[in-house]
């Protein structure tokens, strides 16, 4: 029996020794990372990430990350065309993006997103399975739009192979200044 065969053969078909590429990306975003934030929501993503497959909806818990929770949005991901609707939009998020975006589509709150990141980064972590990391100006205007954002958004598979939904955080690098304290505590 082959090398190759006698791992299949333990392992099981299909399996691999190698971890899936969503783990992999996670675990070099989080050494790039600049946000402790982001640190914690990566060690956390990597803690429930089942090694061989995409963690799925019900493996997260947001109670196990409560700092990160203002910071987070899940959306569903439809196909064909792609479309990204907010299931949960933290209060970071909707306070520095001006509206409540939880129920509705990203295109129809920021017309033209298409071409643009947001959407761009979504069709990418769905097609290629992994996570996206992006750290800079945003393509679209928010609040506090002269400060530097940090966003990664992770993917997130029902049945552990078809990206259905995306987990993301964004850190507002002047959040410090413009968020009201109600929202900092």
């Amino acid at each position: 029996m082959s090398r190759v065969n006698s791992i299949s053969f333990i392992l099981g078909p299909g399996m691999s020794i190698l971890p899936h590429p969503s783990y992999s990306e996670a675990a070099r975003i989080r050494e790039e990372a600049r946000d402790p934030r982001i640190i914690t929501l990566l060690d956390y993503y990597l803690k429930i990430h089942p090694r061989n497959s995409i963690p799925s909806r019900a493996d997260f818990d947001p109670f196990q990350v409560p700092a990160v929770m203002p910071n987070l949005t899940l959306m569903d991901v439809e196909r064909e065309p792609y479309r990204f609707k907010y299931r949960v939009m933290g209060t970071s998020v909707s306070y520095n993006m001006e509206f409540e975006g939880t129920g509705k589509y990203l295109d129809e709150l920021v017309p033209g997103v298409e071409s643009q990141y947001p959407h761009l980064d979504r069709v990418r972590v769905a097609e290629e399975e992994i996570p996206v990391h992006r750290l800079g100006q945003s393509s679209i205007s928010f609040r506090s739009d002269f400060a530097d954002l940090e966003r990664v958004h992770l993917p997130l598979a029902s049945d552990g192979k078809y990206v259905d939904m995306i987990l993301s955080i964004f850190i507002y690098f002047a959040d410090n200044i413009s968020l009201p304290q109600s929202l900092t505590q």
